[in-house]
């Protein structure tokens, strides 16, 4: 076994040195290296084994056998250093053994705004997230179906909002909570716009009663979502900016309902805030946004906030407006997300067609002629 052990080690170190000075391999030899320079290696002299490499689009899929003393756990909690000694962006995952996606490549610094609602048409509500090394990475908020956008100020989260309303106007039926009154006033004939808490917990009794209306047609048919159901029933997007701003109980409460049971009818919450504490949002409630964008934070502790315990990167985004790191499931992505401008989105709208809808009359004012 000893004997065994030894050939693997020499076998290790010759592979090392030939994929170390071989042409085009620079990122490989570099994640080899951090591997030595971090001391993974066990009391008996055995180190993780490359086993397999394969050229990607987006730049190399890496497969290790890690020996007995050597966690998946502890080579994926040191991710930063092998980014670092890289100049990539890295994803892990474990079947076995140690799989190591290495996506090559700077970002760009802008990316404009450039996007067609019907590209993606195996989606319901696609959403341009931004560009990462493999791309433009599109998100289906339908499948999600909450989105939680956080960040400190100047860094991006109420221009996503914009990107995200105009790609969506196509597709659903738009309402926004602008507490700040000044953001999506140019929306108002496009979509429904509450400006004080008053206007907001109307829209938010109005949602309501339509949830609990859209139950009853779904129980009806014997279908147990929307994408199942037949008949005529559009997909609506809640869009509040700043969720630290509304203090009243009583809104928060029916926002928190409709988070946890507007899944299945169609009715999806996208809400932006510069750190959510527990005072914003529960933490419950909080796991219901099981899609996260989080652009720079102010340190480690509201990163792992955002984007769970193990995820500190926003803390570490460089000072590039527009930056951000995306995670949903398993997806884990530095991202550069679109910007569009307000006067160009403003131009947008006079070739808009959105989605024509009423909430309930009762609790919300009809919306303006298009």
């Amino acid at each position: 076994m000893t004997k065994e052990v030894g050939l693997l080690e020499e076998l290790s170190k010759s592979i090392r040195f030939l994929w170390r000075h071989r042409k085009g391999n620079e990122v490989v030899g570099a994640i080899l290296d951090t591997f030595d320079n971090l001391g993974f290696v066990t009391k008996d002299n055995r180190r993780p084994l490359l086993i397999h490499k394969r050229k990607t689009l987006h730049g190399w899929h890496l497969t290790f056998s890690l020996p007995p003393g050597i966690s998946f756990a502890s080579v994926k909690a040191k991710r930063e250093y092998f980014q670092d000694a890289s100049h990539s962006w890295i994803t892990f995952s474990w079947n076995g053994v140690l799989q190591m996606d290495v996506q090559c490549g700077l970002l760009p610094t802008s990316v404009p705004f450039e996007w067609n609602p019907n590209s993606n048409p195996e989606m319901a509500l696609p959403v341009p997230i931004g560009t990462s090394q493999r791309g433009t990475e599109v998100f289906d908020l339908a499948e999600s179906p909450h989105l939680l956008i956080a960040g400190v100020p100047g860094f991006g989260k109420s221009n996503f909002l914009h990107v995200l309303i105009h790609a969506l106007l196509p597709k659903a039926f738009i309402c926004v909570i602008d507490l700040k009154r000044l953001e999506f006033a140019y929306l108002r004939k496009y979509a429904a716009i509450a400006r004080n808490e008053g206007d907001a917990l109307e829209m938010m009794q109005a949602l309501n009663e339509e949830m609990e209306r859209r139950i009853d047609i779904l129980e009806k048919a014997d279908v147990v979502k929307i994408q199942q159901y037949q008949g005529e029933m559009p997909y609506i997007v809640l869009v509040i900016d700043e969720l630290a701003e509304i203090k009243d109980e009583n809104l928060l409460g029916l926002i928190d309902r409709i988070v946890r049971l507007a899944r299945a009818v169609g009715i999806s919450v996208v809400a932006s805030t510069q750190r959510p504490s527990t005072k914003v949002v529960s933490g419950d409630t909080r796991a219901m946004f099981a899609a996260r964008l989080c652009f720079q934070v102010a340190d480690e502790l509201n990163s792992r906030m955002i984007l769970g315990e193990t995820c500190p990167l926003a803390a570490y985004l460089p000072g590039v407006k527009g930056r951000a790191i995306w995670k949903f499931g398993l997806i884990e992505r530095e991202v550069q997300a679109m910007y569009l401008p307000i006067d160009e989105a403003k131009k947008r709208l006079k070739k808009a067609k959105g989605v024509r809808y009423e909430l309930p009359k009762r609790a919300t004012k009809r919306l303006p002629p298009r």
